[in-house]
């Protein structure tokens, strides 16, 4: 805002002032006074102030852009972040439950061989399963902390300090086709737009250089008066024309233009890559989460609730009982881990299309 300021002020006018004696020998010789007084303004050419103010409006306009672009960015990061923070949480639930059935069977097995109804391999293979447990629980406990200091630091706070996430971990995002996507990332990314305000620029500056070669003139009256006279003239100062002026200064700035032209270029086609490869990861991720439904997860807590009763009456055998336990509390943390792999997929497709999937308006898709 500083530079637009600057390109809006005008060139300072300049007064010069020469004092200065005349010696004459007419008649004798004498001295009388003689002074000069010049007042000089630079002319600049049409549209070169406009052109300047342009510029630095311009430059002004990339740093907003590339603000919105860094708060969007922080904000998916962020999104990401709380998801995978959440995951975490019901991770460490599950494997806190998964810890205190471990300890309950191991218990009874403790019990059952003390009273001769089990072999001493049941008791020990109990407390294999709780060390097993306690083991994926502190591995859980380690994504908690993982997450919850990336998150802090994403918002500023300090890495070590106390943070609960409370959510819902239903994170299923719009389904778009990928031409629609990248439609949308050509229209919006913050990349790209910034991108286009430095094209702008740059063609800009084109002009600029071209004005720089034309001549510079200032125009102004002078005053020049001795005791005996006045005259008042009015001059003009123009510099001498030179092949070379300004040359090397559209030289570079043409060469830039061609520079930002290419960049933006490669950048479209990097976009367009990367949202194409993001929604396909996202339809990978929303398939797989997609696989654990309601009846399913129902179903098996039912398998494992009917294999626990049965166990303690002696009615199955510790092998298919162990393996129920351990399918279960295996399959809920792999879906929990789908969720938080589809909030991270969705992520990665929002940063590249430069928006949050849910402002997309239906009008976008074919």
């Amino acid at each position: 805002q500083g530079a637009i300021v600057t390109a809006q002020t005008r060139p300072n006018a300049e007064v010069s002032f020469a004092p200065g004696m005349t010696r004459s020998r007419d008649g004798g010789t004498s001295y009388r006074f003689h002074g000069i007084v010049e007042y000089s303004r630079p002319i600049v050419f049409a549209g070169k102030r406009e052109l300047l103010v342009a510029i630095a409006q311009r430059n002004v306009d990339l740093r907003r852009l590339g603000i919105d672009g860094l708060k969007f960015q922080l904000a998916a990061s962020v999104r990401k972040a709380f998801y995978e923070l959440l995951a975490a949480q019901r991770i460490v639930g599950l494997r806190e439950q998964q810890l205190e059935s471990a300890r309950t069977f191991q218990q009874a097995a403790t019990r059952r061989a003390e009273s001769g109804y089990a072999s001493d391999f049941e008791a020990v293979r109990s407390l294999g399963d709780v060390i097993n447990s306690q083991k994926l629980l502190r591995a859980a406990q380690g994504q908690i902390t993982s997450a919850r200091t990336e998150l802090n630091v994403l918002m500023g706070r300090d890495p070590a300090g106390p943070l609960q996430a409370d959510g819902n971990l239903d994170n299923n995002a719009p389904a778009f086709t990928v031409p629609a996507l990248v439609g949308v990332a050509l229209e919006k990314n913050p990349s790209l737009r910034v991108q286009a305000m430095q094209a702008e620029i740059a063609g800009l500056n084109v002009r600029r250089a071209r004005f720089a070669r034309k001549p510079e003139w200032s125009v102004g009256p002078s005053l020049e008066f001795t005791s005996a006279e006045q005259i008042l003239g009015f001059g003009a100062t123009v510099s001498l024309p030179n092949k070379n002026t300004g040359r090397g200064e559209l030289l570079t700035a043409t060469a830039e233009e061609r520079r930002v032209a290419a960049e933006t270029e490669r950048l479209r086609r990097e976009i367009s890559g990367a949202v194409a490869k993001a929604a396909v990861s996202l339809g990978v991720a929303r398939d797989q989460v997609t696989l654990y439904s309601p009846a399913y997860l129902d179903q098996l807590k039912a398998v494992v609730e009917q294999a626990e009763r049965s166990y303690a009456q002696n009615a199955t055998s510790l092998l298919i009982y162990l393996d129920a336990r351990r399918t279960y509390f295996d399959t809920l943390a792999s879906y929990y881990e789908s969720i938080a792999d589809l909030a991270s997929s969705r992520a990665e497709l929002e940063s590249a299309v430069g928006t949050s999937l849910d402002g997309i308006a239906p009008k976008s898709t074919p």
